[in-house]
């Protein structure tokens, strides 16, 4: 844990962030009927702050002490919590909103969706891994997803969105799986 909130603290430091929502959180969040939210790996609170202008209460977690400071005290529905997400339990039918962007911690899977209410939906986008399958990723197992994989782990719920994609940016180009999901009610 400490080793990660080192790591990322250094990150927060030195590289620049976006500060725009993701537009999929953009698009999506209004979906939420409820009010009380979860932005999972909160980073720099990017989204955590628009969830908050919409008039979401938004609990931010992160391992980074220094993330969360550049927009703690920014917005008074946002709460804060600096934590480990290989140890944080979500708790559950607690969320009208789950958020869980370019993060990926596989054991969370069955945690966001009980931790979601009944019509809770989930905006999740994260790292692909588009190389060649047959090819030895094990360094990537950890942080990316496998074709189909986040679909098949939300199928319990009702799919309202699911895209793969390679997308290029100024340097380099990265493949991104996106999905948008409610919990039955």
């Amino acid at each position: 844990m400490l080793k990660d909130r080192v790591k990322w603290n250094e990150r927060y430091q030195i590289e620049k962030h976006p500060q725009a929502p993701s537009g999929i959180v953009k698009k999506y969040a209004k979906l939420s009927g409820g009010k009380k939210a979860l932005d999972i790996a909160a980073g720099n609170g990017r989204n955590s702050l628009f969830l908050a202008d919409l008039g979401f209460v938004v609990d931010a977690i992160d391992i980074s002490d220094t993330g969360l400071s550049l927009f703690s005290g920014k917005h008074p529905n946002i709460h804060p919590i600096c934590a480990d997400l290989d140890y944080f339990d979500i708790p559950a039918r607690h969320y009208d909103l789950i958020v869980n962007i370019k993060f990926l911690n596989r054991r969370l899977f069955p945690c966001i969706k009980a931790g979601l209410t009944p019509g809770g939906v989930l905006i999740f986008q994260t790292f692909l891994n588009m190389s060649d399958p047959d090819q030895n990723s094990s360094d990537h197992a950890d942080y990316y997803l496998r074709s189909n994989e986040l679909l098949h782990s939300f199928r319990s719920l009702n799919i309202l969105l699911y895209h793969e994609a390679e997308v290029k940016t100024d340097d380099e180009t990265t493949g991104l799986a996106s999905l948008v999901a409610v919990k039955d009610r």
